[in-house]
């Protein structure tokens, strides 16, 4: 279906019918055309009346010239609210989705996030949490400016995508953190999932900014979910796995 279009003139905008309005406007003249000539015939030969020219032209004109201006003011009017009303709901799915995702990424806020994993829970989804968030992202923007740390979280989110696929759900929950469900995640993918991250969020912070001497690291805590967990509780336990393996890092580099 094809909408309207605008001539534009010294006067201003004039708008024509769309190819939709004129479309309907031509078939419902010809069926009423149609409707009329055959009426008319019908009732002629019905009471063996005979028609001269002009009775004759003025039944064949009169449909062209009533229908068309009825028709083009009728679809013209039935247009403009399918128009307003797609616009509309254009307007209520992106309010919608900056409502539930995190401007900056994409991927979804702290609150829906909640929601959706809850919900999985109470459904019993199996399924592996994880927490990941940027190494010293501070320093980052300390030295390199605030737009550069933009791109690491931003490359750190797409690579989350890339990794964890269209079934994860992920989210945006700080400045510098993330987490997401993997269903279904067998045990020995994991390992390989995390560097996969890393990687992927390395090789994406290249791309944007490409600095020799800045390498983007991520640090990735996981638990395994529980049947009925809720996301606090899950928050809890995998920020516990986090630090432990934080420390653990930072202690064998000071080694």
């Amino acid at each position: 279906m094809q909408y309207g279009f605008s001539c534009g003139d010294a006067a201003g905008d004039l708008k024509l019918p769309s190819r939709y309005v004129l479309k309907r406007t031509v078939q419902v003249t010809l069926i009423a055309a149609a409707i009329s000539i055959s009426i008319s015939t019908g009732l002629r030969l019905l009471v063996g009346a005979k028609a001269d020219t002009i009775t004759v032209l003025v039944r064949l004109l009169l449909p062209f010239l009533i229908a068309p201006p009825i028709a083009i003011l009728w679809f013209g009017r039935l247009e403009a609210l399918e128009t307003a009303y797609r616009n509309l709901l254009k307007q209520t799915t992106d309010l919608a989705k900056r409502a539930n995702t995190d401007p900056l990424t994409g991927l979804l806020n702290r609150r829906s996030f909640e929601e959706q994993f809850n919900s999985a829970m109470a459904h019993k989804v199996a399924g592996k949490f994880l927490i990941a968030d940027i190494d010293y992202l501070k320093a980052i923007n300390d030295e390199y400016g605030h737009l550069v740390g933009d791109d690491a979280i931003i490359a750190t989110a797409v690579a989350l995508q890339a990794t964890l696929g269209d079934e994860s759900l992920i989210a945006r929950i700080g400045g510098d953190e993330f987490c997401a469900f993997i269903p279904r995640l067998e045990k020995s993918s994991m390992d390989q999932l995390l560097t996969e991250i890393s990687v992927a969020a390395d090789r994406e912070f290249v791309r944007r900014r490409s600095l020799a001497d800045l390498k983007l690291s991520i640090s990735v805590g996981h638990q395994k979910c529980k049947p009925s967990t809720t996301f606090r509780e899950m928050m809890e336990q995998t920020d516990s796995d986090l630090y432990r393996k934080k420390r653990s890092r930072s202690t064998a580099a000071a080694i």
